[in-house]
């Protein structure tokens, strides 16, 4: 026998005697991770008692046939929640940004602020687009408390108080009774998509577009891979006991955005500069109702029309959010209208260009 055989046979019985385990393949690890899983999926999965596993059937396999019920996530670090921004915009408009359900101090000092602008405001603006918090349900049962008390669908998700009890940290003295315009897209999901619908059915006005059909309760699990196991336990449904899973958000005004000018908006908005994509320009052409039929958006069509007539290089956008604008002017609308209903009649203690309360009871 050669040097080198016998170096092969030397690897060869070493290999042997250190009992070595042939590598496991991608098949099998799959596999493993659906023992792992299936137990934890029939004990808390919304639809454990009815899976269908199959022979030879993997992990991820199970959930392709969920519909999105059943996901296998990464545990890279996510985003930093943005807090919620509050601030006053032209002509007494309070504007929050929902980017998540995460208040800036605390949700007392969040309802003192709504409280004390509320005497001088005309409405509010609930901006919900690409909210980041979709599972947290606690949080947006809390805004639920602010604007509509009376609508009990989040109340079992509501954060304990120190006694144990459940219930919303802080409920405001009276109902917020004035014009709530609700801002969402096709990244509103979960929580802050319910949250819309909700406040809805309650009397506010919902704009922009459709949202993602993910509103439900999930729960999560991590594996022994390192990856999360994030699985669908219950359902959110509305007063008419429809679940809302797979049912987006249909707007009552929708428009036509396009989706790099938002999200270049809602970046600017994130950093303080919401005075910048609100701001008119000279000739804007607002969004018509019958613009609104046809699909069209005259704003954008401006814009590129506005390109031929200069330079290429000095043709950089001005970030304009279309859907804000819309809002405000939609309530602007609301004050003029009703000032003109109840000028000549005024009996009630209720400030100009409120609704009634018992619209978002």
């Amino acid at each position: 026998m050669n040097v080198t055989a016998r170096i092969l046979s030397l690897f060869l019985l070493a290999g042997t005697a250190l009992g070595a385990e042939p590598a496991v393949t991608p098949s099998e690890a799959g596999n493993d991770l659906l023992s792992e899983a299936l137990p934890i999926l029939q004990a808390h999965y919304i639809d454990g008692q009815k899976l269908d596993v199959k022979p030879g059937d993997r992990l991820s396999d199970l959930a392709a046939r969920s519909e999105g019920k059943i996901t296998l996530v990464s545990t890279d670090p996510v985003e930093e929640k943005q807090p919620i921004l509050t601030t006053t915009l032209p002509d007494h408009i309070l504007y929050w940004r929902l980017a998540s359900f995460t208040p800036e101090k605390s949700w007392i000092d969040l309802g003192t602020q709504l409280q004390q602008a509320e005497s001088s405001a005309v409405g509010i603006i609930l901006d919900l687009r690409s909210n980041v918090a979709p599972d947290d349900f606690a949080g947006a049962a809390q805004v639920m408390d602010f604007f509509a008390p009376a609508d009990k669908t989040f109340q079992k998700y509501s954060a304990r108080n120190p006694d144990g009890s459940v219930g919303g940290i802080l409920i405001p003295d009276h109902p917020f009774h004035l014009p709530i315009v609700v801002l969402i897209n096709n990244q509103t999901a979960g929580s802050a998509e319910a949250l819309a619908a909700c406040l809805r059915n309650d009397g506010a006005l919902v704009m922009g577009r459709a949202s993602a059909g993910k509103a439900a309760v999930f729960a999560e699990a991590k594996l022994s891979s390192g990856q999360v196991l994030r699985y669908l336990t219950e359902n959110i449904t509305l007063g008419d006991g429809q679940p809302m899973w797979q049912h987006p958000v249909t707007p009552d005004i929708s428009l036509t955005v396009h989706d790099q000018m938002e999200k270049g908006a809602l970046v600017l908005i994130g950093h303080h500069g919401i005075q910048d994509v609100i701001q008119e320009y000279p000739q804007r052409h607002r969004m018509s109702e019958a613009a609104l039929v046809q699909g069209d958006d005259p704003e954008w069509d401006d814009y590129l029309a506005s390109l031929k007539k200069k330079p290429f290089l000095l043709a950089l956008p001005t970030i304009h959010d279309v859907v804000l604008i819309s809002a405000l002017d939609s309530l602007k609308a609301i004050r003029l209208s009703q000032q003109h209903e109840t000028a000549p009649t005024t009996t009630s203690n209720q400030p100009a260009g409120a609704v009634p309360t018992s619209s978002m009871q």
